[in-house]
């Protein structure tokens, strides 16, 4: 699935059925900060509804998973890379 408002051509976007995470692949750092922008705007009012805040997860190079993550304070969001 696109972002609305993009115009890239290369990005990919997995939402699974609980929308409890978004994994995001791009080529480009620009996509991947525009991408990663959307997906916390997306899960932000789940992140509202159940008081916990956004891990956003670099996993490889181009792809990030940002999730809702009850270790991370309501209202922050944190990052980490794990490779």
């Amino acid at each position: 699935m696109q972002t609305e408002n993009s115009t890239c051509t290369d990005f990919h976007e997995h939402v699974p059925t609980q929308h409890d995470s978004i994994t995001i692949h791009v080529h480009t750092r620009s996509h991947l900060e525009a991408a990663v922008e959307a997906a916390v705007q997306q899960l932000s009012a789940r992140a509202r509804y159940r008081k916990q805040g956004i891990l956003v997860t670099r996993t490889a190079p181009g792809t990030v998973i940002v999730s809702l993550d009850p270790n991370v304070p309501y209202g922050m969001s944190y990052e980490r890379t794990t490779w």
